[in-house]
């Protein structure tokens, strides 16, 4: 009788740390919204305006961002879950910003110097940051404005100076960015940037200059690709980067026979690899006619379209 109680109770001994676990799992499952953002501004209702300095002092104002969206990102550097979510941000910020997505980070730091060594020197957080440089709900206002009980928290307001959606999770906001109909911001010039020929030139040089991978000839990959990038004065290309991929798929008779796990390995593959031919083949084009502005050449940002296909 003893062996069987001492059997039962080593074996309670031995669950006891996994129910432990699964209890905190479900807890860190929970929705952190529910929890932490209750008090947050609801959709539909002004944003409040604000007037905080960068770091060299420079005023910024909600009301200038009027006509996009914007992100405020609320944070401090001495808060631990935010420096978590910062390689999050960062990607949101690449992923948008060509999209005429705005960032504000508004900081609770005090200290000026370690504010500017995390977001910049360390971060590099190159969206443009502001702080009161006061203590987080103690001497601070813009926690006030904005009902910020938690940090990290973040707003998205609509280009007509509305919130869309306050949280305390990233990954609700990358959702809702993604649901929006964003498409490339361009430049807004008197002359747009020509290439010499027109869309048919554009095409013809891409289409000529590809290189094909072993593995997408063998699977006969197609991808479409916008690239948005910079046409400088002198009608040379700079900073390409491709924002958007569409209609992937494999053709071939070898790709249909994969199972499908390794059919989305073979597409992610190619993806990579057209990512970084239109990225090549974009800051390789022959000299653009720039932009005009009041009949001067000016610098300017626009898109091209291209297809890959095997």
């Amino acid at each position: 009788m003893k062996r069987i109680l001492l059997a039962i109770v080593s074996a309670f001994l031995m669950s006891a740390p996994m129910a432990f676990a699964q209890t905190t799992n479900v807890e860190q499952t929970k929705d952190l919204d529910a929890k932490y953002a209750t008090n947050m501004l609801k959709p539909g209702t002004r944003a409040p305006e604000f007037n905080l300095k960068t770091y060299d002092a420079k005023d910024i104002k909600l009301s200038q961002y009027r006509g996009s969206y914007v992100v405020l990102d609320f944070w401090a550097s001495w808060c631990p879950d935010c420096r978590r979510d910062i390689p999050a941000m960062k990607a949101l910020y690449e992923q948008f910003r060509d999209y005429g997505v705005q960032f504000i980070g508004i900081s609770f730091d005090t200290d000026r110097e370690v504010w500017a060594q995390t977001y910049w020197g360390k971060y590099q957080m190159h969206w443009t940051q502001v702080s009161e440089l006061k203590k987080f709900r103690k001497n601070t206002v813009i926690d006030k404005l904005y009902k910020i009980d938690w940090i990290p928290s973040m707003y998205l307001i609509d280009p007509e100076g509305k919130i869309v959606m306050g949280t305390v999770e990233i990954s609700k906001l990358k959702a809702k960015l993604e649901s929006l109909s964003l498409t490339p911001q361009v430049s807004k010039t008197e002359v747009l940037p020509t290439f010499e020929g027109g869309q048919e030139a554009i095409n013809n040089y891409f289409a000529q200059s590809q290189r094909r991978s072993i593995q997408s000839l063998r699977s006969k990959v197609h991808a479409e690709m916008t690239v948005v990038f910079n046409v400088e004065m002198d009608g040379t290309v700079t900073g390409a980067r491709v924002v958007e991929v569409k209609n992937v798929k494999g053709t071939s008779k070898h790709f249909m026979k994969m199972e499908a796990e390794k059919q989305k390995r073979v597409l992610d593959n190619c993806v990579e690899y057209y990512k970084e031919q239109a990225v090549r083949l974009t800051n390789n084009m022959p000299k653009w006619n720039p932009a005009m502005q009041n009949g001067r050449p000016v610098k300017s940002k626009t898109t091209v379209d291209i297809v890959f296909q095997s």
